[in-house]
């Protein structure tokens, strides 16, 4: 187990810089997610701890030994990836075994670790199994377990659940998370998914166009997000956002459409509102700080409901809205509804920076 130390890591291609000034201090046995949308650098940092991708400026340090230029081999980290990477032709015994059996460790050696580990992945009984004979979940686990024998100080995942289906991607992040927490072993996680994320990590960090917007465990980031792009990214489904301009104790966003300003917000100032669909309400109509809301689409999911519609008179045709209800609606399709939000639930940002106000 050790503490990963980022600092000031930035990473270019030529004249591209990818990365930009990434800074973090991992703690010893933390779990940290790395999120962003594809081509953020997410990948590209977590390489870059694994000693695949050489660094163009900064410094990683892992239980305070800097490694920027010290072989992958020498890091004493264990790497779990996407596509599994197993061998076909060895069973799944040899498969786990291969890295130890390259080190030269003793025969019973070899033979504790991978069977504990198997014990531990619930594996056991497929250790004489070759890989095309598992499901990919159990593939999935034979790769973790190959990474957990050699006992590395650090994992590093990188989207090793994209290959799953919906139900089993469920499934193996409440495992590795409890695997993790078993082991106690430091872990950066890379994904695209913030669902994933949000249920994984210690702490998040929101990767965009190769900066950290921001660092934090997963309820600040959803509660104090400084930035839009967070506020977007972070929470399912995602923020709604609406641009308009406060007065008067209200953000108005058409003629008729208003929703009341958070304590603080500057007056008379154009600015984009973003709420939640989870803290948006229903209202009594008529109220000054109502919107009127077309209904187009109504999903049911049981316990909850998203309300899919469009505002009949915003501005600058920014209208449409999602709305998450408990329960089951009392109106259908085609109708029109009011709805309200709590002032101390409306998130308000700088139209130009993306910052929060």
């Amino acid at each position: 187990m050790a503490e990963v130390s980022i600092r000031n890591v930035s990473k270019s291609y030529g004249d591209n810089e990818v990365l930009h000034d990434v800074s973090v201090e991992v703690a010893d046995g933390e779990f940290i997610v790395i999120v962003g949308p594809s081509g953020c650098g997410k990948s590209t940092l977590l390489r870059m701890v694994a000693g695949l991708e050489e660094i163009t400026t900064g410094e990683i340090a892992i239980g305070g030994r800097v490694v920027n230029d010290i072989e992958p081999k020498d890091r004493d980290i264990a790497m779990v990836f996407q596509n599994y990477a197993l061998y076909p032709h060895m069973s799944v015994f040899n498969n786990m075994a291969y890295g130890l059996k390259l080190k030269g460790l003793p025969r019973d050696e070899i033979e504790r670790r991978v069977r504990q580990a198997a014990e531990t992945l619930q594996i056991a009984d497929y250790l004489d199994r070759k890989p095309r004979q598992l499901s990919g979940g159990q593939r999935q686990r034979v790769a973790m377990g190959r990474a957990i024998v050699r006992d590395p100080a650090v994992f590093l995942f990188d989207e090793p659940l994209s290959n799953l289906d919906a139900k089993l991607r469920v499934q193996m992040r409440v495992e590795i998370r409890k695997l993790q927490h078993r082991l106690g072993v430091t872990a950066l996680y890379v994904t695209h998914d913030q669902v994933e994320a949000m249920t994984m990590g210690d702490r998040l960090i929101v990767l965009h166009d190769g900066y950290a917007e921001q660092i934090g465990a997963p309820m600040e980031l959803y509660e104090d997000p400084k930035t839009r792009f967070v506020a977007g990214f972070i929470g399912s489904p995602a923020m709604n956002f609406l641009d308009g301009e406060t007065g008067d104790g209200k953000i108005r966003f058409g003629k008729d459409a208003a929703l009341p300003c958070p304590p603080g917000a500057p007056a008379a100032t154009r600015v984009t509102a973003g709420v939640r669909p989870e803290h948006f309400c229903l209202s009594e109509s008529g109220e000054e700080t109502d919107i009127r809301l077309h209904v187009d689409v109504i999903e049911a999911l049981g316990a909850d409901t998203l309300v899919h519609g469009h505002i009949e008179d915003a501005e600058d045709g920014a209208n449409d809205l999602v709305i998450k209800l408990s329960g089951q609606p009392r109106f259908a399709i085609d109708s029109t509804i009011a709805i309200t939000a709590r002032a101390e639930r409306i998130y308000l940002f700088d139209p130009a920076t993306g910052k929060r106000l």
